[in-house]
């Protein structure tokens, strides 16, 4: 089919959905069940699918830019050595895009452009495509005559996969994951729903499916791009015009500047209509159906959608056969049938690398004319190869150097640069709410949240699924759609069918997404609607910003509008705005300390108990090292105050002694020094109130988060040293990993650069407030309703920053209180409740070893006290029994009543049935399994990040032996009816 409107229903993802159909099928033979060719009942696609995801984030073609420009310079650089030969395009634009894909994606370089010859792997790979496109046009006993072809087919096949082995082997001999590249993600991350992990054979197809289909289009896009642009001289012209105006001189181009070619833009996505590298999509009806009201579909059926004849449909394109790159323009984009362009797939299955193959793209054609003039003398004939996709064939160009009268002349524009709005305001209530699946739109909402801080407002910071509505005040959100949906983490807000009042409120919301997807802006069009609907007044238009755009600038636009609207509408005058923080220096009789913490109650230390044992001589510690450390404290809590099992306690602690003398001498202020801050908005810090530097940094300060990149910028503001500028600078440009991956904090930086001479006021504007730390309560009430018990790990160890050694806080304050003393907290109710069943009867599966036995205590020890029938398979764990097998002795008693069984794991014990928790769920499957059959709960706590998946893997792997399904349905349905709970930490 081709006509836009049978398109439209056949791209309904209720009524069809894609099957592996030939030549997919075949294709199989070399990319398995890779994301491109996995059929849709193998979960490994929705693994993939989900781990990769944030691979193909805005921010994280911008991770990918430099190796982007050091391939497409490497193109440039070999046509600039190739002057008046007839340079071959597609297989240039071929090594072009593999270079790219590999380098950027897996580490590796295939160096193409240093040789004539195609690489071998781009030899046996185009030979395989081509062996699998005849398979599919002839019949499979005329395949099998052709041995001669079978035995060149395999041996490309088997080349391709030993190069790809080998770049998994290197990366794995490297350390594997420290590179958050494809590659890194694949062997270190684990599905964020399901918590399966990818075996090598599926990262192996991956890498394949990645070079396979993150070259061949692109490359076809390319070479299509150049063939229209030398049969249409004024799009060329334009397109030299403004590669002149945004690209002058020889200067590398920036990330920023690249997105706002908007002609060179247009030029592709044109490309993709008149030339699309995809012959066809095929999908597949579900059910009986019927196409138009009268084409009958059986289930099953493939429909295929012929790509060359939609993009050129008389009925949705006007003048359908010509180049016309103004059909781009976004005042005619909303006038396209909305099925008629289908380049990159469709709905969930659409190409996930879109985003990245439209960057290169446009980085590689800007960077071609804006160093040649290109010409046809041969003046080429269209004709079509198809492998896989579609190319030019023997299109061949000549390029040489364009001469300085060639180019345009720029006149210098002043730069406009907004204008940073002062604002001041007092106890102003401002709620951001964000949606976020990839961490774009979290990090908006981050930066907002920290500005609307020192602006004075109190600010909450909050995904829209926990977002409490407020009843006044002003709400920011910024969200994200994906295909249509919500993001993970505001499905729950989009499923709501009201919201309470909000005619008090202000709105603002941003809207980012990709304006190559034809669901851009959905949700948050959704929410926008949902929003105002319920009485909130917009305080300025709903913004967009475009990832296949100038994503940064539009961002910028719409935060100024903000802060504009939001100066005139809440800030105090201007002769109010300013230096937040004032101080002066106070002698010493004027000294009246004041501490308050309004937010939590006293909790009295009755005992403070050390856990461990002495492990010295248990096992080699340089297989696994001992645990620091883990205490019991008993609390008693004032009147009145209650709790139950499951619940937390948030614990407010003071930073150890060390690491304060370590900030003062940083920031260069004695100890004692007395100090009074005054503010013009709301703030966590006593002002107007004597006290001494070294109490403030003691008890209101976190002194060990890591740095933002406003720190980098405040901290380069206050040194006129300018090596230290430079690295300072540097730092910036990689901060996610030299600051964000090393945990480094402002004070790790005064650490390292002297140069910088910091005011105090200004690094406690860095600081922010000390952050109540969560501890699970490993008691129950039944026991004594006045009495909390808390289970506290020590965490010590050398800082990731390289400075010193770190030691956690709260547990090193709290581990640290003796008997008769207080700290300040306060009972936390865990969302969603984690709670024991109502009935006693229930059975129930514990699992949680280490300090992730702390909540099961409290259930325990309640299920003691009511009697509880329900049998418990319990599932603790430690490194050794002797060391840290946690509340060992009310165990074994717990152990010993009827119905009850516990099976421990020692991860430091040669020889035991268990290493981890996860073997003893898998031996124990039988009784597992039973208690499930009878209505048992799931309660999982500890390590979410490797224990937690793993167990979860254990259960469906019970499920599939003991019923032959896939169970990731089975489990989603527990969680949804409450059966399967989890309290787990990063």
């Amino acid at each position: 089919i081709h006509d836009p409107d049978l398109v439209a229903e056949a791209c309904d993802e209720t009524r069809f959905r894609k099957e592996i159909n030939p030549p997919l099928s075949i294709v199989r033979d070399f990319a398995g069940d890779g994301l491109f060719t996995a059929r849709p009942d193998e979960p490994v696609w929705g693994h993939a699918h989900r781990i990769l995801m944030p691979a193909f984030s805005q921010r994280s073609m911008k991770a990918y830019y430099p190796q982007m420009l050091e391939v497409a310079e490497q193109l440039v650089e070999s046509w600039a050595g190739r002057p008046g030969q007839d340079l071959p395009v597609a297989d240039d634009m071929t090594r072009l895009t593999l270079d790219t894909i590999s380098l950027t994606g897996f580490g590796y370089r295939f160096d193409s452009f240093d040789s004539p010859e195609l690489h071998p792997f781009l030899t046996a790979m185009g030979g395989a495509l081509t062996e699998a496109m005849l398979r599919n046009q002839q019949l499979p006993v005329v395949t099998k005559l052709k041995r001669k072809q079978e035995v060149g087919y395999r041996a490309d096949i088997e080349l391709m996969r030993e190069l790809v082995d080998d770049v998994i082997r290197r990366r794995r001999a490297e350390g594997g994951a420290a590179t958050k590249d494809l590659l890194g993600l694949m062997l270190e991350a684990s599905d964020p729903q399901t918590g399966a992990r990818l075996s090598d054979e599926n990262i192996r197809n991956q890498v394949l499916t990645f070079l396979i289909a993150g070259h061949e289009t692109t490359s076809g896009l390319l070479s299509f791009a150049l063939y229209n642009l030398l049969r249409d001289p004024h799009t060329l012209a334009l397109a030299y015009d403004e590669v002149d105006r945004l690209l002058p001189g020889d200067e590398p181009p920036s990330y920023e500047t690249v997105m706002k070619l908007d002609v060179i833009s247009r030029i592709l996505e044109e490309t993709l209509r008149s030339w699309s590298p995809i012959p066809a999509i095929s999908v597949n009806a579900i059910e009986d159906t019927t196409l138009g009201g009268e084409y009958a579909v059986p289930a099953g059926t493939p429909v295929v959608i012929l790509l060359p004849s939609l993009h050129r449909n008389p009925k949705a394109w006007e003048r359908p056969d010509e180049f016309d790159i103004d059909r781009w323009l976004p005042e005619n984009k909303h006038h396209h049938h909305p099925a008629a362009y289908k380049p990159f797939g469709n709905g969930e299955r659409a190409c996930i690398g879109r985003q990245f193959a439209l960057t290169e793209a446009r980085l590689a054609l800007a960077m071609v004319l804006r160093r040649f003039a290109v010409s046809d003398p041969a003046v080429y004939k269209m004709k079509i190869k198809q492998t896989l996709t579609l190319k030019p064939d023997g299109f061949t160009v000549r390029v040489r150097e364009r001469r300085p009268h060639e180019r345009a002349a720029v006149l210098e524009q002043p730069v406009e640069v907004a204008e940073q709005q002062d604002i001041a305001v007092t106890g102003v209530a401002l709620t951001i709410a964000y949606g976020s699946n990839l961490g774009t739109c979290a990090d908006i909402a981050e930066r907002l949240a920290e500005r609307a801080g020192r602006a004075g407002f109190a600010t909450t910071l909050t995904t829209l699924d926990e977002l409490d509505p407020p009843s006044d005040g002003l709400l920011l959100v910024v969200a994200s759609s994906y295909n249509g949906k919500a993001p993970d983490n505001a499905q729950r807000f989009d499923a709501l069918a009201e919201l309470p009042d909000l005619s008090g409120v202000r709105l603002a919301l941003l809207g980012c997404g990709n304006t190559q997807w034809p669901t851009y802006q959905d949700f948050p069009r959704r929410a926008f609607a949902k929003l105002t609907a319920a009485g909130a007044v917009p305080l300025i238009e709903r913004g967009e910003a475009d990832a296949d755009g100038d994503f940064d600038g539009d961002v910028s636009a719409w935060t100024a509008k903000l802060w504009a609207a939001t100066a005139e509408e809440y800030s105090a005058s201007a002769a109010d705005a300013g230096p937040r923080y004032q101080m002066e220096v106070l002698s010493e009789a004027e000294v009246r300390p004041s501490v308050v913490s309004a937010r939590a109650f006293p909790l009295t230390v009755v005992s403070n108990e050390e856990l461990t044992g002495d492990p010295a001589g248990l096992w080699d510690f340089s297989l696994e090292a001992p645990r620091p450390g883990v205490r019991s404290i008993v609390a008693r809590l004032p009147e009145g105050v209650t709790y139950s099992a499951g619940d937390h306690v948030a614990a407010f602690a003071k930073n150890d002694p060390e690491l304060v003398e370590w900030a003062l001498r940083c920031l260069r202020v004695p100890r004692e020094q007395v100090v009074r801050l005054r503010t013009s908005g709301a703030t966590h810090l006593p002002v107007d109130t004597p006290v001494t530097a070294g109490l403030l940094l003691t008890e209101f300060a976190e002194l060990q988060e890591v740095a933002t990149r406003s720190d980098l910028e405040a901290l380069a503001a206050h040194t006129s040293c300018p090596w230290t500028r430079g690295q300072l600078d540097a730092l910036t440009t990689d901060y996610a990993d030299e600051i964000l991956a090393k945990r480094v904090s402002p004070l790790a930086l005064l650490d390292r650069f002297p140069a910088i001479e910091l005011p105090l006021p200004v690094f406690l504007e860095m600081a922010g407030p000390i952050r109540p730390r969560y501890y699970s309560v490993s008691s129950s009430p039944l026991a004594d309703p006045g009495l909390v018990r808390i289970t506290v790990g020590l965490v010590e160890g050398p800082a990731w920053s390289g400075s010193g050694e770190y030691r956690g806080m709260c547990s090193a304050y709290l581990a640290g209180l003796a008997p008769g003393e207080t700290f300040y907290g306060y009972i936390r109710v865990p969302a969603p409740p984690f709670r024991l069943p109502e009935d006693p009867a229930t059975p129930v599966v514990l699992v949680g070893p280490g300090t992730g036995f702390a909540p099961l205590r409290g259930f325990l020890e309640e299920r003691a006290l009511t009697g509880a029938t329900g049998r418990a398979e319990v599932f603790p764990g430690c490194r050794h029994p002797k060391h840290d097998w946690l509340y060992r002795a009310e165990v074994e008693d717990w152990a010993a009543a009827d119905g009850v069984h516990v099976s421990m794991a020692y991860s430091a014990v040669p020889g035991h049935p268990y290493r981890f928790v996860q073997d003893a769920v898998a031996a124990r499957a039988d009784e597992v399994w039973e208690l499930l059959e009878a209505g048992a709960h799931v309660y999982v706590c500890g390590d979410g990040l490797r224990m937690a998946p793993a167990v979860r893997r254990a259960l469906l792997a019970i499920h599939r032996d003991k019923t032959g399904a896939d169970g990731a349905g089975w489990l989603a349905a527990l969680e949804e009816q409450g059966r399967y709970q989890q309290d787990v930490f990063a």
